[in-house]
């Protein structure tokens, strides 16, 4: 009898990790606290912005490219970052080290110049369960004249494997 129950637990268990995750649609205009009340200077773009992923081997890749631009000045970047939607609000997935921003986006010294696109082009997520969802990155700065900026931009990963 409790080798039934126990077999039962397990398959239940089994059928729960392999069930797709459906963390919801963030509302339109919802910012995390963080971003809200801070100008917005830094253009942000996901391509493509909805993202379908793609099975190699044992893992799923979410192969997109994240770029940033400032149109009205010379902007130092102080803090990036990502967000996740789940329960109803964005969370704090990760804050990057700033070296990051110069070895993924090209920059110099965090330093983006007026009129120059930075683009990391292998802004891939990687996972070994097949689930979308919603991220938004974020990239908070000083401009020339210290005022602080930011720029931020959602993507919407998907469950619809492409090479099925």
């Amino acid at each position: 009898m409790m080798k039934t129950k126990i077999t039962v637990l397990l398959l239940i268990v089994a059928q729960l990790c392999n069930a797709q995750v459906n963390y919801g649609t963030p509302p339109e205009n919802e910012l995390p606290q963080k971003l809200q009340n801070i100008k917005v200077a830094i253009d942000v773009m996901h391509f493509p912005k909805e993202n379908d992923p793609i099975k190699i081997k044992d893992k799923y890749y979410w192969k997109h490219a994240t770029g940033i631009l400032s149109k009205s000045s010379s902007i130092t970047i102080t803090e990036f970052g990502a967000y996740l939607y789940y329960n109803k609000q964005w969370n704090l997935r990760k804050s990057y080290d700033l070296k990051d921003l110069d070895k993924n986006f090209g920059t110099k010294k965090q330093i983006m110049q007026q009129g120059q696109p930075y683009v990391w082009v292998d802004n891939w997520r990687v996972d070994n369960r097949l689930f979308g969802g919603w991220a938004m990155w974020y990239f908070i700065g000083t401009t020339e004249k210290g005022e602080i900026v930011c720029g931020y931009e959602t993507i919407n990963t998907t469950s619809n494997l492409l090479n099925k």
